[in-house]
């Protein structure tokens, strides 16, 4: 996508074609975009607040923020241009299953090296925990971790793939209420 400000009909029929949202629809979120990120990139700060607005006043939004910004932005370059912003938030809210664990994978896939391994996992826990307001003495996120692990993790490496994480979410719907920061 280019970084003028100005969104081209082209730009906006190849993002329709991902979200399934209709054009005049992504010119509308482009504005609000715009009013956050005038220059058309949004940097942690700005995505930050544009999410919040998103999400509502959610106490502890910012607890997960720094992992939601890294599952959306895709090339890793510090910044969401606007079709980045609008296709992963979109697949976060679109009503495919699979499609929405697809993301909540890259949320705990940090390194986005395409395995979660518990290290990782518990780190994200933890921030999940604090967003959710969960009690960390009642079930330590240690304990969530290897609980999960045990349940989901098929060959016992303690690295979960993709498929295992999405298989392993999708026949218990208990774990895919823990992680996901997302509206499942």
């Amino acid at each position: 996508m280019s970084k003028k400000k100005e969104i081209t009909q082209a730009e906006l029929n190849e993002i329709s074609d991902k979200t399934g949202l209709d054009p005049d629809i992504l010119k509308s979120w482009y504005k609000e975009f715009l009013q956050v990120s005038p220059s058309g990139r949004m940097n942690k700060k700005n995505f930050y607040k544009f999410y919040k607005m998103l999400r509502g006043n959610t106490e502890n939004l910012h607890k997960i923020t720094d992992y939601v910004f890294s599952c959306f932005d895709i090339d890793s370059n510090g910044y969401l241009d606007f079709s980045e912003f609008i296709i992963a938030y979109s697949s976060t809210s679109n009503n495919d299953c699979r499609k929405r664990l697809e993301f909540v994978f890259m949320f705990y896939d940090n390194d986005k090296d395409g395995i979660i391994n518990d290290r990782d996992f518990l780190k994200v826990i933890e921030a999940m925990y604090e967003f959710k307001g969960k009690s960390k003495k009642e079930y330590p996120p240690v304990k969530c971790v290897q609980d999960i692990f045990r349940r989901i993790d098929e060959n016992g490496d303690r690295r979960l793939s993709k498929d295992e994480f999405i298989e392993g979410c999708m026949s218990n719907k208990h774990i895919l209420d823990l992680i996901s920061p997302f509206e499942m």
